[in-house]
């Protein structure tokens, strides 16, 4: 993990209670989690998987305030899974937002619609492979891409397989969402080296 990401993920451990900071932390991400919730086509019959939530689960607090959609966010830092708890707590949002320790390249814990994954989550391309394996039919998948300056700090995307479609993010450290949709017929490969797009 680069420095930038540590310090974030410290921070948020330490803000994660304070529903001012909370709210101020989260305003930043508004337009980008809008611009996911449309790149995806979420909504409240959806079922998002949020892997890296970190101590404040801002994507997924704000997916579930926006379109009803109930939230399940991972972490595999289980102090940042207790911070996420009293965020969650402190917000009053636990009846759509849980959060659990998990990793989202191993067993994840539930059968989602629809993934949104962290820029600082890692190894993407794991977390890619083993989600396209674990997912519902017709899943969508939505990873944030580092600016090429970021490399340094974020681990990159595969350049295999293709996303359906991405949408640009004017922020510091990410320029694009990318969306990755599973076939309604599953996929059918079993790594990303058989991959062109989505396990077509």
């Amino acid at each position: 993990m680069g420095v930038i990401p540590a310090f974030v993920a410290r921070m948020e451990k330490k803000v994660s209670t304070n529903i001012y900071l909370v709210a101020y932390y989260s305003r930043q991400y508004r337009e980008v989690i809008l611009n996911e919730v449309s790149l995806a086509g979420i909504n409240s019959r959806d079922l998002v998987l949020n892997i890296g939530c970190g101590g404040i689960p801002y994507t997924a607090l704000s997916i579930a305030s926006y379109t009803g959609a109930r939230v399940c966010a991972i972490d595999r830092d289980e102090e940042a899974i207790r911070a996420a708890h009293r965020c969650i707590k402190s917000l009053k949002m636990g009846d759509k937002v849980t959060a659990l320790a998990g990793d989202g390249s191993d067993n994840l814990p539930v059968k989602f619609d629809v993934a949104i994954v962290a820029l600082q989550a890692e190894p993407k391309k794991e977390v890619l492979e083993n989600l396209i394996m674990q997912s519902k039919p017709g899943a969508r998948l939505i990873f944030r891409s580092p600016r090429h300056k970021s490399l340094n700090q974020y681990d990159s995307l595969p350049v295999a397989p293709v996303p359906s479609a991405k949408i640009n993010q004017n922020k510091t450290t990410f320029n694009y969402s990318v969306l990755y949709e599973v076939p309604l017929n599953g996929p059918k490969c079993q790594n990303l080296g058989q991959i062109t797009s989505v396990c077509s």
